[in-house]
């Protein structure tokens, strides 16, 4: 099993021009693989991507890839040719993925984000999706690349708001290349057991994201991490499981989606403090996997 860490811990935007350096940081703090947002790969000049994947094969660390879709993406629009579109944008998310060698991309990546214009046409926009989902993932298996759907609450999406839907909808789409990603944030919201949402998941768990119930790093509390990381190791799940820390105010985390409204760090906290928070987290979920 490999660690990932979300490059927005240690800035307060999605995004950065730093990330050879994170990459040097993450694995300095024990993790496998740095996540990060995929806007800038779009049309990242070669120069950084060098830089990029040089960094990443000096610290033997890898990049996996994460955002949420605007409706131009939305792969379960009714418009044929608008649907049609965004097929091609997906298909241009994965080979921009490719650039910096990553494998795996998750987020809400199947319709809008935080849309909610017609929420009672649930079934027709999943049935939708489905062959819209077929291509892109016959696409991602010629690149390698896990695209995996995030199940998040109720308030970010109504499409897929339980594992259970989004197995439903990888046997549907039926591609090795379309799986899921369980994040235990939205979890904690919508499951009725978060350690039967992965076993729900089981093969098709693409890639998983752990933080506290109010987003800080994992770390003891009410939240059943000796069940969830038993569940893991029920269905021998050997993927990423990537820290998405949201604890920093005043930049596109808090305001671009991640709703930062008050300091989630400690007071006075600098680099050094980070890391060992960060540290302390990884080496607690270590301890129970």
């Amino acid at each position: 099993m490999k660690f990932g860490i979300c490059y927005c811990y240690w800035s307060k935007d999605w995004e950065g021009t730093d990330y050879p350096q994170a990459i040097a940081r993450a694995r300095k703090c024990g993790f496998d693989v740095l996540e990060i947002f995929y806007g800038r790969l779009l049309d990242m000049a070669q120069k950084e991507v060098d830089e990029i994947k040089a960094a990443c094969k000096e610290y033997d660390v890898e990049i996996y890839c994460c955002g949420g879709f605007d409706k131009e993406h939305d792969l379960t629009q009714k418009d044929p040719a608008a649907r049609a579109h965004a097929i091609e944008k997906a298909k241009e998310i994965i080979k921009a993925a490719s650039r910096v060698g990553s494998r795996n991309f998750s987020g809400i990546n199947y319709s809008q984000w935080c849309n909610f214009d017609n929420p009672l046409d649930k079934e027709e926009r999943l049935s939708l999706a489905v062959p819209s989902l077929q291509e892109v993932g016959k696409f991602a298996g010629d690149y390698g690349l896990s695209w995996n759907m995030e199940v998040v609450n109720r308030f970010e999406n109504y499409l897929l708001n339980t594992a259970k839907e989004a197995a439903d909808l990888c046997k549907e789409v039926n591609s090795p290349n379309i799986n899921i990603l369980l994040d235990i944030f939205h979890g904690m919201i919508e499951e009725d057991d978060l350690a039967e949402a992965i076993k729900t998941a089981g093969d098709h768990l693409g890639h998983y994201h752990m933080g506290s119930n109010n987003r800080r790093p994992p770390r003891p509390g009410f939240l059943p991490w000796k069940d969830v990381c038993q569940a893991l190791k029920d269905i021998n799940y050997d993927r990423c499981v990537s820290f998405e820390p949201l604890v920093r105010t005043g930049g596109t985390v808090a305001l671009g989606g991640g709703n930062v409204w008050r300091e989630m760090l400690p007071q006075g906290a600098d680099d050094k403090m980070l890391d060992d928070i960060l540290i302390e987290s990884l080496n607690f979920i270590k301890g129970m996997i």
